[in-house]
């Protein structure tokens, strides 16, 4: 979506995919903190862990700091111009025509069979192990690691996502090459400008995926120990 600010034209993502994955670990990096701080400061508990109540006008100021903080990311407007210079009306509609509805996508992604992304049909990839798997075991093991990673870390760590897409989303009839994984390298750069809805497919495919495996593997449930007999 196009606004007009200072006589000049500025675009905003109105869809995931017009968003990175390198745009919102950028985003995370810049803002994630602060964000929780504000949050916490808004919502607060007592020593006991009950929450206190919450005032509605702390609660607008933070959804307006955010609303600021998302417009000045996306156009390069300095945060200090729009604080000063922008009304609140204007930054609010814009955030309520364009990024508001980017969260409400991103609670309702459609897994699909393929995906059109730099001009080429991709598909991701079962990460199951049976007689019937394409899949290697150091695929497994390498992925199994950063979903670990991503289960441990708090909802919104993105640096794993371009890491689990290059093992796993592939082009048909493509071998996973351990040499994707090198910093650097063509494949996970690609990966990294990956559109979001792309993106969240593959977490949210493989998430799922992994937890089942998880629960139905024996290999996995118990450590076991073979002796040998001579």
């Amino acid at each position: 979506m196009d606004f007009n600010w200072k006589g000049k034209t500025y675009s905003l993502p109105v869809t995931l995919n017009q968003v990175t994955v390198r745009q919102r670990i950028e985003f995370d990096a810049q803002y994630r903190s602060e964000i929780v701080q504000l949050q916490e400061n808004v919502f607060r508990k007592d020593e006991e862990g009950n929450e206190l109540d919450v005032d509605e006008m702390d609660v607008s100021l933070l959804n307006v700091s955010v609303a600021a903080m998302n417009l000045s990311f996306f156009t390069g407007i300095p945060m200090s111009e729009i604080d000063s210079e922008m009304s609140v009306d204007d930054v609010m509609n814009l955030y309520f025509s364009c990024f508001h509805q980017l969260y409400e996508e991103q609670e309702n992604i459609q897994l699909q069979e393929e995906y059109l992304f730099m001009d080429d049909f991709w598909k991701i990839e079962t990460p199951v192990l049976s007689h019937e798997s394409k899949i290697t075991f150091n695929e497994l093991i390498t992925s199994k690691q950063v979903i670990k990673q991503m289960q441990e870390l708090s909802a919104g760590k993105w640096d794993a996502i371009p890491i689990l897409a290059a093992i796993y989303l592939k082009k048909e009839g493509e071998v996973f090459n351990e040499s994707w994984l090198s910093p650097g390298s063509e494949r996970l750069e690609m990966m990294y400008n990956l559109p979001m809805d792309i993106a969240l497919a593959v977490a949210f495919f493989l998430q799922n995926s992994m937890d089942q495996f998880l629960k139905t593997s024996v290999y996995l449930q118990e450590e076991k120990t073979e002796t040998g007999q001579i």
